[in-house]
């Protein structure tokens, strides 16, 4: 069953690396207003942003 949710979530997090963080984050902020995305999706999409610059410092 298709879940307008997760493939929001799915499709931001694929952008994480190839789009700004900051449109990222407002698209999200905006799914999250309209509410489609939780804060806990929210979360999700923040660790993942988070991660690429931790595993850059390690490199």
């Amino acid at each position: 069953m298709f879940k307008l949710g997760d493939f929001i979530k799915k499709g931001l997090l694929r952008a994480v690396g190839r789009m700004a963080d900051y449109q990222i984050i407002l698209n999200a902020a905006a799914w999250h207003e309209k509410g489609v995305l939780s804060v806990d999706e929210l979360v999700e999409i923040e660790n993942v942003i988070d991660a690429q610059y931790s595993s850059e410092e390690a490199a």
